[in-house]
């Protein structure tokens, strides 16, 4: 599409999935990115929550074959009696050192991103804030530049995710605040590694597992306090020996409707904007994972597209998202959770070996009229597999599949 020209806000993957779709079709694309390519999820978000959580998988398996006291207990009084007995994350490598190695990790990343999307040539880069004067430069702009995030709670001064990736001192004891994803990772990670962690939540810990059996399978291999004792959060806030974490959901800047264009909610008209659109965690109500700020950056790359050549603009699907945490077990879901279920015991694998008396995994298919609507999963398996023999069969599941990531991503950018 000769002469459009389209700013894309943000080299995250919602942005950076739909820039390249746009350049696909022809389009004149340029990207603005304040801060580094790769958005929250390469720089503090996932992938470095998995370089985390690998350093924190090599500690366990390091105890549970010296076999250092029982099983994973959330009784604080065990944990500080084996205190001096665990292998702890200094006795291998400093934080501050393995941050180090992280970050230079991240850094290859970022370039093979970078010139992945530069190798479209109709695609620029420019390394700054989009400021709104810009608008009229473009004929389509697309937001992609995430939400907005508070640094305080109840007053009090916290570190956000953008801020964990710069500790190079080893907090010793930690308050996280929020009962999340987020909030259950970090919590994991950094009582593997030897902190002493407590979590505050509001209401459920974990709240999107709504099985009973398996929040209380989960509660058995953390070994992080949780509490939802106002009081105590209030005296840990004030306890300076405590290093504060804010793992709460932040404010998205705009609601769009459901083909993804902006609505202006000035002077309550509910307009729709022309010309702009936005995906990604900067959008309320959506997704918030990366397999579908990418679903959500193609869609909106498909309906400029389609916008301008008269054609029906398309819905992002939000069907059967495949969702994990990465704890001790991994914990996958997908689909609804209900009363009626069949339990698969988990046979040993890759990281298990060695966990097989205590806490090897559990797994859930979930039913509904006779139909399976859902399932639990916290099998140390390859997860592409299933979906690569369906598709050598030639059945076309890759149609409408949202990849598992970070697993799937080599298949899926092939398969598409």
């Amino acid at each position: 599409m000769e002469n459009v020209k389209i700013a894309v806000v943000g080299c995250g993957p919602a942005g950076k999935s739909c820039a390249i779709e746009l350049a696909k079709k022809g389009f004149d694309v340029d990207i603005y990115e304040k801060n580094k390519v790769g958005g929250t999820c390469l720089n503090y978000g996932c992938t470095y929550i998995n370089g985390l959580r690998e350093m924190a998988d090599i500690i366990n398996n390091l105890n549970l074959i010296k076999n250092n006291g029982d099983n994973k207990n959330s009784n604080n009084e065990n944990k500080n009696n084996n205190k001096n007995k665990k292998i702890v994350l200094e006795d291998i490598i400093s934080f501050k050192e393995l941050q180090r190695k992280i970050s230079d990790i991240q850094n290859k990343i970022r370039m093979k991103l970078e010139g992945e999307v530069k190798e479209l040539a109709n695609i620029n880069i420019y390394y700054k804030e989009f400021k709104e004067e810009y608008i009229n430069d473009y004929d389509y702009v697309v937001y992609a530049n995430g939400k907005v995030y508070t640094s305080k709670y109840n007053g009090i001064k916290c570190l956000g995710y953008y801020d964990i990736v710069n500790l190079e001192e080893f907090p010793e004891k930690i308050l996280i605040i929020g009962g999340g994803t987020v909030a259950a990772e970090y919590a994991s990670v950094f009582s593997n590694f030897g902190s002493e962690v407590v979590v505050y939540v509001r209401s459920k810990f974990l709240k999107m597992i709504e099985d009973k059996d398996i929040r209380q399978y989960i509660y058995k291999f953390i070994d992080f306090r949780i509490t939802n004792d106002g009081n105590e959060l209030n005296r840990l806030l004030n306890d300076d020996s405590y290093t504060k974490i804010l793992a709460v959901g932040g404010k998205p800047r705009f609601e769009t409707d459901e083909y993804m264009r902006v609505i202006n909610k000035e002077n309550k008209t509910n307009k729709i904007e022309k010309n702009i659109y936005a995906c990604g965690d900067c959008v309320a109500g959506k997704g918030g994972i990366t397999p579908i700020a990418r679903m959500e950056g193609r869609v909106v790359a498909e309906n400029i597209y389609n916008e301008l050549n008269n054609k029906p603009l398309i819905k992002p699907k939000y069907d059967f998202i495949p969702h994990t945490i990465r704890m001790d077990l991994n914990i996958s879901y997908v689909g609804k959770q209900t009363d009626n279920y069949k339990i698969i015991p988990n046979s040993v694998g890759k990281g298990d070996f060695f966990r097989v008396s205590n806490n090897i995994g559990i797994n859930k298919i979930y039913y509904e009229n006779n139909k399976i609507v859902g399932a639990i999963s916290m099998s140390p398996s390859m997860e592409i597999m299933p979906y690569f023999a369906q598709y050598l069969k030639g059945i076309d599941i890759y149609k409408d599949f949202v990849e598992i990531h970070p697993s799937t991503d080599p298949f899926y950018k092939v398969f598409r």
